[in-house]
């Protein structure tokens, strides 16, 4: 449990000095890193006995009771925390490359283990996670459609468009309402591999 506190802890402090800093949030990266700093010391409490120093002695053993209770209070502090970061990735980065898609997602990857390692439930969590897959989703098949038309078939992103709706944090897009307006389309090679890239993404994600 310790180690998993600690693990947390540790990538809170990273990701909200990442993501707060690159978008120049001084306010909320302050607030984010003092929280983690707290949550980290919190989750370590239980090693000491007893502090010896300067002539005072701290006995902490006492208190471990009572941070054990306070562990699972900070506990309803990182979810709040964890929401904010993954949705600020959910509108970062999108379209900017294969590159930025994959740390971005590894990322996120990183915080839904987290997550599920110190058994965090969260509706406002759950919801960020969901929009975060659903964009990236939208993104990915427009993406593709664009390549199609300018590869030849003309005016297909108008047809994804009508046939799939508009863009939604809410819901993804219909895979199996897009697979059928390819059948009669021919996809080169970068195009095939967008395509089996989306699959995949809705294969691992279970969207």
């Amino acid at each position: 449990m310790t180690k998993a506190l600690n693990i947390i802890g540790f990538i809170l402090l990273v990701a909200s000095i990442f993501v707060f800093g690159l978008k120049s949030m001084a306010a909320e990266m302050g607030i984010a890193v003092a929280a983690s700093g707290v949550f980290l010391a919190f989750a370590n409490l239980d090693k000491f006995s007893e502090f010896k120093g300067a002539g005072f002695e701290a006995k902490l053993r006492e208190a471990v009771d009572e941070a054990n209770a306070t562990i699972e209070n900070l506990k309803s502090v990182a979810a709040p925390l964890l929401t904010t970061t993954i949705d600020l990735l959910a509108k970062d980065g999108r379209l900017c490359g294969d590159s930025a898609f994959d740390k971005n997602h590894a990322l996120y990857d990183k915080l839904i283990a987290l997550q599920a390692d110190i058994d965090i439930s969260d509706f406002s969590l759950e919801k960020a996670q969901s929009q975060y897959l659903n964009i990236h989703a939208w993104d990915m098949i427009s993406d593709l459609a664009s390549d199609i038309e300018r590869a030849g078939k003309e005016k297909f992103t108008v047809e994804v468009r009508e046939t799939l709706g508009s863009h939604s944090f809410d819901e993804p897009p219909s895979l199996e309402k897009f697979l059928s307006l390819l059948d009669e389309v021919e996809l080169q090679d970068k195009e095939g591999q967008k395509l089996e890239r989306i699959r995949q993404y809705y294969q691992t994600y279970k969207l």
